[in-house]
């Protein structure tokens, strides 16, 4: 009687756990560059700053606008209008920009404004098939009826070391 019990208990808590999925969910930041939606992972940003002085540096390829000063330290200032495929080449007016969180590199991008912060499960996440490290998408998102491309941080990076030849 109490093997019996004890079995039932057992089938019991393995159906639970089989039926329990755990969601992943990931928090997004949905931003716009010239009119077009773009989105990143929250946590691939360290912050989001608004009228900072950007200097020029001679000599970069066109798409770095130069530096910024965060509280002393120097990020590199990209324009991802050139490298999306924008046919407008002026820089934003709004000096508006994320901070990207990296561990070796200091990177920002100049965007228009910020939209919105949305948290979506993870498999919302429409993944572009055979892309690679130096693809700028990394997919796309569903949200409200759009497909908005999600932005790979990584490939700024990659495209800057491999520019100004520092792989």
């Amino acid at each position: 009687m109490n093997e019996e019990i004890i079995e039932q208990i057992a089938l019991k808590n393995k159906t639970e756990d089989e039926v329990v999925e755990e969601k992943r969910m990931i928090t997004w930041l949905f931003f716009s560059i010239a009119g077009k939606k773009y989105a990143v992972k929250s946590g691939d940003v360290l912050e989001i700053i608004r009228d900072v002085a950007v200097y020029r540096l001679p000599f970069m390829p066109n798409y770095i606008e130069g530096v910024l000063n965060r509280r002393g330290d120097p990020f590199t200032v990209i324009n991802p209008r050139l490298l999306l495929g924008e046919k407008e080449t002026v820089p934003p007016e709004e000096p508006l920009f994320l901070i990207l969180k990296r561990d070796d590199d200091q990177l920002s991008l100049h965007i228009s404004d910020i939209l919105f912060f949305a948290e979506m499960d993870e498999n919302e996440l429409n993944l572009i098939p055979g892309n690679d490290e130096e693809a700028f998408f990394l997919g796309t998102l569903g949200y409200n009826g759009e497909e908005i491309p999600v932005l790979n941080p990584n490939a700024f990076e990659l495209l800057i070391r491999k520019d100004l030849g520092s792989d």
